[in-house]
């Protein structure tokens, strides 16, 4: 791949954002590979990604290049514009993703980042959402995503000053889960990532799923949905909800599959 790489072990995937001469700014082809990344992962039922960038960028992401956005002759406000193929992906990847961020990331980068499912960063993390700075519309899918992370206040914040928030600021408003030296990042990472490994899959992928739903439906609507029960059913008549309570009981370590 060009514009990205990736590594599987031990039902962990990485993918390292490696566009550094233009800051790792994303392109149609970069989103392409990270969403043929993705499918690669969940083929192979890799329980968490990390998505970061090479050690020392400066710049974690600088957004979606200004050439790649909707043409003005187009739908104004478009729903499945280029970025939204790897924000869905990463949102309906049953496994975890963590953005682990050590370096300024701007406009869809943040976007890339807030459909991640945990965020951890170093001192030199920082946050700009700037479609005020060219007059670019957002449409609801977009704001949704800002909202999950902090409240109307802030969101209204980011979005009509367009400052950079630094990674204090960041970590307090609850955008960054945790703050950590930049040179502890990479094992707090994987820490956190295997922990996540060692339970169970099935459980992690319903409860991900229902916290997207609960973004843009009622309790209620996501309750009587014929597919949420299923899926709900499948996670309690698992091998693996068995294999927990067993191991519970027996006071060991459960061994999940993911069936």
């Amino acid at each position: 791949m060009k514009f990205i790489k990736t590594s599987l072990q031990n039902n962990l995937g990485t993918i390292w954002l490696n566009n550094d001469k233009k800051s790792n700014s994303l392109n149609l082809d970069m989103i392409n590979e990270m969403v043929a990344a993705f499918d690669e992962f969940e083929e192979n039922k890799t329980r968490v990604v990390i998505l970061r960038s090479n050690p020392g960028a400066r710049v974690w992401c600088a957004g979606l290049r200004i050439d790649q956005l909707p043409s003005p002759d187009k739908d104004p406000v478009p729903y499945e514009y280029a970025l939204e193929k790897i924000l869905k992906r990463i949102e309906s990847f049953p496994g975890v993703v963590i953005a682990m961020i050590d370096g300024s990331v701007w406009g869809g980068g943040c976007e890339l980042v807030f459909a991640c499912d945990i965020l951890l960063g170093s001192p030199g993390a920082s946050f700009a959402i700037t479609p005020a700075k060219i007059s670019a519309p957002y449409n609801p899918n977009q704001v949704n995503r800002v909202l999950q992370r902090v409240g109307s206040n802030i969101a209204m914040e980011l979005f009509f000053t367009a400052d950079v928030m630094g990674a204090a600021r960041a970590e307090k408003l609850g955008i960054l889960n945790h703050l950590v030296p930049s040179e502890k990042l990479d094992a707090f990472t994987q820490s956190m990532a295997e922990r996540i490994i060692n339970n169970a899959p099935l459980a992690i992928s319903l409860i991900k799923t229902q916290v997207h739903q609960l973004a843009t439906q009622t309790v209620e609507q996501i309750t009587n949905d014929a597919a949420n029960r299923e899926s709900v059913k499948r996670v309690y008549l698992s091998r693996d909800f068995s294999e927990g309570k067993q191991a519970f009981l027996e006071k060991r370590k459960p061994i999940f599959k993911g069936e």
